[in-house]
């Protein structure tokens, strides 16, 4: 054996490559070690920067919302005219709804009525700027420290942006995919945690389980959100038929999930709807599956221990956060989509109390 000189030998540590191999290796053995652990999935949403929305808050915020039809653009009073919006500085909003068409008849009505906004002692600027730190992942402290809140207001606002997660992908009824495009599907027999908290933990069979079909557009932020009573073909063949359009590219890793559809059913969706299934197992670049996967089988404690699959607002969460990942402003696709599901009162209804 030929013998090394100090000169040449060069200590494995020193390498150039070796602290990226040492960051290789250990996250192998940590995984390893602990499979149920997920791998770390660094979001990057675009859209505006932190001192963008600042300066539009400290501006003309009720134009802004107006625009996003967070508020309304326009109220009719029940007189039947059109209200006014008065700037009164001694109110919260710092403006409202009026209508005085004589002395006699006076119509008001908040800002807020029927919008996201209601029934919240917050600021317009101070519960945007709190949506603004919960969709780019703020830090619980962090979010402490920028807003002058307690932290109990902030817990009450982050579950609220949960709970609308879940309403807003319930409410997407579009058809999604088309010609040249790619939608994974991911299905699940869940549990509704609303449901099974009053369960027994003895028996298995419960009425709450219910079917979850997901469907999700590549590159895109259209998505499908369905919960279906069963699986059988008649039921697969109608969500296709209604919610995939034309010429898509399926792609799954429950394949033998679909095994039920009959031949006729098949037939139909490979020929006249010219679907074209694949199993995603055979992409490397189809992995939001497994990652939903992952999420969806956590363990869930303080409900039934024997249950693995848990349909609550962190699953509607982490789906609607990806969906969130490929729009060009995650902020404001978070806002339209919060003024689809609260729509603003357009109209005085009720007259004042003399």
């Amino acid at each position: 054996m030929s013998e090394v000189t100090d000169a040449e030998e060069t200590k494995f540590s020193e390498q150039s490559d070796f602290p990226k191999l040492a960051e290789e290796l250990s996250t192998k053995k940590r995984k390893e070690s602990h499979p149920h652990i997920p791998s770390v999935d660094k979001r990057k949403y675009g859209g505006m920067k932190a001192q963008e929305l600042r300066s539009i808050l400290s501006s003309d915020i009720i134009t802004f919302c107006q625009d996003l039809k967070l508020l309304a653009t326009s109220v009719t009073c029940f007189c039947g005219d059109e209200a006014t919006l008065v700037n009164r500085r001694e109110t919260n909003d710092g403006c409202f709804w009026s209508c005085r068409k004589s002395k006699l008849h006076y119509g008001r009505m908040s800002i807020r009525k029927g919008s996201w906004f209601e029934n919240s002692r917050l600021t317009i600027p101070d519960i945007l700027w709190i949506a603004y730190m919960w969709i780019y992942e703020y830090s619980f402290l962090s979010m402490l420290h920028e807003c002058n809140q307690s932290d109990q207001t902030l817990t009450d606002w982050c579950c609220k942006f949960q709970d609308a997660c879940q309403v807003i992908l319930e409410c997407k009824s579009d058809p999604i995919g088309g010609s040249d495009k790619l939608v994974e599907i991911f299905e699940g027999k869940f549990k509704d945690y609303r449901v099974s908290k009053k369960a027994s933990r003895v028996s298995k069979k419960d009425s709450s389980n219910q079917w979850v079909f997901c469907a999700i557009e590549q590159f895109s932020t259209n998505s499908i959100f369905l919960i279906v009573q069963d699986k059988k073909s008649d039921t697969l063949r109608e969500v296709f038929d209604k919610y995939i359009l034309p010429g898509t590219t399926v792609f799954s890793n429950v394949w033998n999930a679909y095994k039920d559809l009959s031949c006729e059913s098949f037939d139909y969706l490979t020929n006249e709807k010219m679907l074209t299934f694949h199993d995603s197992y055979t992409k490397n670049d189809m992995d939001t599956i497994d990652a939903f996967q992952i999420i969806a089988e956590r363990t869930c404690l303080h409900y039934n221990d024997w249950n693995k699959f848990e349909y609550d607002v962190t699953f509607c969460e982490y789906m609607y956060r990806r969906s969130l990942s490929f729009a060009p402003d995650a902020y404001l696709a978070f806002l339209k989509d919060i003024a689809m599901i609260y729509k603003p009162l357009d109209r005085i209804i009720k007259k004042p109390d003399e």
